[in-house]
C-alpha cells in the first residue's frame, strides 16, 4: 500500500463524489486496498474536506476509554467508533483494544520521544545494563584487560576490507 497525499485524497473524493468512480476501481487506479478507500471516503463524508488538515494528534487516555468503552460495552462496531472519532486511521483503533487488553484492560500511554538520559539504559557486552556494571568498580587488572580487548577489536575492524560486511553490531 502506497501513502496517499492529501491532494490524492482529495483527488478521491471528487473523483467518487462527484464523477461516481467505484471505490474499487479508486483503490487500483491509487494502489490502496479498497477498505482504506472506504475509509477515506467515509471519514471525508461525516467530518468534511477539513478532517485532512488536522495534524498529529496524541490521544489522551481518557480519550481512548471513552473510545474503547463505546466498543466493549456499548458493542458499537469499531469502524463506525473510528468515523464518528475522525481518526486517521481504521486501524488505530483496534491497535488500542489489541493493547487494552494485552495490559489487562489498562490504558497505557506510549512515551514518546527518547527517554532522559539518566533513564536510559544499555546492555553492554556482558549482557548487564550499564546501570548494573557500574555496581562494582572494576580493578586494575580488569580494567586493563578490557581496554585490551576494545583495542584488539578496534584494530581488527580497521584492518578488516572495505567492502567486507561487519560481524556483529559495532560501537564506534
Amino acid at each position: 500500500m502506497s501513502k496517499l497525499s492529501k491532494q490524492d485524497k482529495v483527488e478521491i473524493y471528487h473523483l467518487w463524489h462527484d464523477y461516481q468512480i467505484a471505490p474499487a476501481e479508486l483503490s487500483q487506479r491509487y494502489r490502496v486496498g479498497k477498505t482504506n478507500i472506504n475509509y477515506l471516503l467515509a471519514l471525508i463524508g461525516r467530518h468534511g474536506l477539513a478532517i485532512l488538515d488536522q495534524p498529529f494528534t496524541a490521544y489522551t487516555s481518557n480519550f481512548k476509554e471513552q473510545a474503547l468503552r463505546r466498543i466493549i460495552v456499548e458493542h458499537e462496531p469499531a469502524r463506525r467508533v473510528s468515523i464518528d472519532l475522525g481518526l486517521k486511521s481504521s486501524g488505530m483503533l483496534s491497535n488500542w483494544l489489541r493493547e487494552y487488553r494485552k495490559n489487562g484492560y489498562n490504558i497505557v500511554n506510549k512515551q514518546r520521544g527518547r527517554p532522559p538520559y539518566d533513564q536510559k539504559r544499555t546492555a553492554d557486552q556482558t549482557g548487564k545494563s550499564s546501570a548494573q556494571a557500574r555496581e562494582r568498580p572494576l580493578t586494575p587488572a580488569e580494567l586493563e584487560a578490557e581496554n585490551r580487548e576494545r583495542i584488539r577489536k578496534k584494530i581488527e575492524r580497521l584492518s578488516r576490507p572495505a567492502d567486507q560486511e561487519p560481524q556483529a553490531a559495532e560501537i564506534a
